[in-house]
Parts: structure tokens; sequence; C-alpha cells
């Protein structure tokens, strides 16, 4: 019984992971761009301008709301907040209005879901120990794929029968119902404070003295601006991978959503195995080799031109994607201070959303700019992308993954 106890946490903890992914290839990788691009004619910049507005917001704000977390607690309310204002706006796209309403709903989800994950990742200490953080961050990346073929599988009859439109309310249902045992399961510990118009002026100056001693915690800040050069590739290729497979390989959707499923599948063994290899050899380490797979996946997908082959490169993908949330947040969790955990959630949170307003833009531009070239602005686009990746790789060398034992004041 203690034993079931002591696993219930970690399980529930990891739903929320099976919930947002659903999210996740649903709507940001799946149907929703489509929806926008090809159902309803609208341009690839201004898709992207709508995914980039939303990152922009949640980018500046998520260092405030991770120091909010820190100090009044209330993760778990923070977190359900986030989930709900999600689920109803992403109910509601297509519903209201016609393709612009559609964009503005897209953007205030997304900025929900992104905004929510601070949260969420903050409470990976709660559920876990140092020696095996990597192995729990891995099983909660793991069972979030098994979310997304699920997912998949749930909302594509209603796809197949009514439209892309009819995607999104299925996948707001299931965004909220899979978050539940997260939120009630989870238990934090209780902080005496409590939320008030004050907490946001703590908040400030915590965010404030953090970035003025940054020196002293040079080794997370600088992981953190790895991270920002390496998502801003990768982030944007996994957006528009979807669009890439149907315009330079001429998949068909079915062949799309079973790409998906298979590197979905594959990220669910990256997850776990580097999980357990990062408790093994330490979250820096794993990194450098997930980020070498990707670039030979974004080599790959550059330079090929046999459909059967992006299988391949698809599958690689999968795995490096799982293996890359595993790690990553270990060590920020490794080199950050205790008690600063939600903080640093944050500013991970605000590199990893800058990124992606600029690599969705960057995409965007590289597209129409060679407009001319049809399908092979593509394939530009995709190489460009290497440029952030290799910058990021290079500064993760760099990158010192001794604990920190520095603590910092709020007030």
């Amino acid at each position: 019984m203690q034993d079931k106890a002591a696993y219930l946490p970690v399980i529930s903890w990891a739903f929320y992971d099976f919930a947002n992914t659903i999210f996740a290839m649903n709507i940001l990788s799946l149907y929703f761009v489509l929806w926008a691009t090809e159902d309803h004619s609208s341009t690839q910049l201004t898709f992207s301008l709508f995914l980039s507005g939303s990152m922009l917001a949640s980018a500046v704000t998520a260092p405030f709301y991770g120091s909010i977390s820190d100090i009044v607690g209330k993760r778990i309310l923070l977190l359900a907040t986030g989930v709900a204002v999600c689920a109803l706006a992403t109910s509601l796209i297509g519903v209201l209005g016609g393709v612009t309403v559609g964009l503005i709903l897209f953007a205030i989800a997304n900025y929900s879901y992104q905004s929510s994950n601070i949260f969420y990742d903050a409470l990976l200490p709660t559920v876990s120990n140092p020696n095996n953080r990597g192995k729990t961050s891995g099983f909660g990346v793991a069972l979030g794929y098994i979310g997304t073929i699920t997912g998949i599988l749930m909302v594509s009859p209603f796809v197949e029968e009514w439209g892309r439109q009819a995607a999104f309310i299925p996948t707001a249902f299931l965004f909220l119902l899979f978050s539940l045992p997260c939120l009630v399961f989870v238990k934090e510990q209780q902080i005496t404070s409590s939320i008030s118009i004050d907490i946001f002026r703590k908040a400030y100056i915590n965010v404030y003295q953090v970035v003025r001693q940054a020196k002293m915690h040079k080794p997370a800040f600088q992981f953190i601006i790895a991270r920002f050069f390496y998502l801003d590739a990768i982030n944007t290729l996994i957006v528009f991978m979807a669009v890439f497979v149907s315009q330079v390989l001429k998949y068909s959707n079915q062949q799309i959503e079973m790409l998906l499923i298979v590197s979905t599948t594959c990220a669910i063994f990256g997850a776990l195995i580097y999980g357990r290899i990062s408790d093994r050899i330490g979250p820096k380490k794993t990194l450098l080799i997930i980020l070498s797979q990707w670039f030979l996946v974004f080599s790959s997908a550059t330079f090929t031109t046999n459909p059967f082959h992006f299988w391949f490169i698809g599958s690689i993908a999968g795995i490096s994607l799982g293996a890359l949330w595993a790690a990553d947040r270990a060590l920020l969790l490794r080199i950050s201070p205790p008690d600063q955990i939600g903080t640093y959630f944050g500013f991970y949170q605000f590199a990893g959303r800058f990124s992606a307003v600029i690599g969705p833009i960057l995409w965007g531009i590289t597209t129409d700019a060679f407009l001319g070239l049809g399908s092979v602005r593509f394939r530009i686009a995709t190489a460009v992308l290497l440029v952030p990746l290799i910058i990021g790789l290079a500064l993760l060398v760099r990158t010192s993954d001794q604990p920190t034992s520095i603590h910092l004041a709020t007030e």
C-alpha cells in the first residue's frame, strides 16, 4: 500500500504530460496550422505572426509567473487556471467567427498552455529526488507521447467525418480530462503566503535580483541561453513538420497522421531510455548526444528526395524529441537554486517561448522570400534552422553542470 501511495503522485504528475501533448500535437503540430493555411487560405506568415505573438507574450510573463509560484506555492491552482482557459479557447476555435477569430483564440489557448508548463515543470522536485529525476522526467515525457497517440487516434475519426474543424472540441475535452489526476492527487508543500496584489511587487523584485546576480548562477543562465538557440530550431521544425511533408514530399493527411504516430512511438522509447541515461551519465552529456542527433535530422530533411526516407528521419526526430524533454529539465534542476525553482523554470520557459517567436518568423520570411522556388523553399527554411541549432550545441559544451548551492532572498 505504501508503494502504491508513493507512486500515485508520480503517475498523477506524469498524466499532465499525457494531457498537454494531446494539445501540442493536435493543435500546434497537426490540425490547426492546416486548418488555417489550407482550409482557410491564411498565409504561412500570418499564422507565424499569431503563433509568435502568443509565444512572445508567454515568454515575457514566464519569469514572473515562476517567481509568484516560488513565493506563494499554489502551483496546482495556477496550473488548473491555465488548463481551464486553454481548453475553453480551443473548444471555441471555428465556433465563434472565421479564421481571424480562430487565430486569436489559438493565440489565447497557446499562451495559457505555454504558461501552465511553468507550474507543471516546477512540480517535478515534489514528485522526485536527485537520483531519479531523469527517470521521473522521462516517464512523464513517455506517458505524454502515449497521450499524443491516444489523442490522434481518438480525434482523427471526427476529422475524417467532418474535417479539421471537428478536431478542436474533442482535443480541448481530452486535455482537460487527463489533466485532472495531476490537479487532484499531487500534493505540494504549503506556503503561508497568499495571492494578493503585493505578490506581483515581490515577484518583480525577485526576478530583478535573479537577473542582477546572474553571474552567481552562470551555468544556469548559460544553459538557458543555449536552450534558446537549440529550441529555436527544434520547435520550429515541429510546428511546420506537417506542412513540410505535405508540400515537399506530397504526403496525404493519412500519411502525415501515421508519420506522427510513428515518430511519437519512437519518442516514448527515447524519453524512457534517455531519462535513465541522464541519471547515469548526467543530463549535460545526455543533452550533447541528443543535439547531435538533431543535427542529423535537420541535415537529412534538407536533402532527402525520397518520401520513404522521411520515415527514418521522423523516427530519429521522435527519439530525439522525447529524449530532449527528459534531459533538459533535469539539467536545469541540477544547476538551479532549490528555493528559486519556479523562477528559473520561468526563465527556462522564457528561452523556449522567445525562441519560438523568432523561429516561426524566420521560417515564414524564408518561405515567403523564396516563394518562386515552390517546395524548395521549405528545404531552404529547414537548412537555415541549422544555424541556431549549432550555436546552442556550442554553448552547451561550455556550460558547467555542477550543482548550485547559492540561494537568493525574495525581498
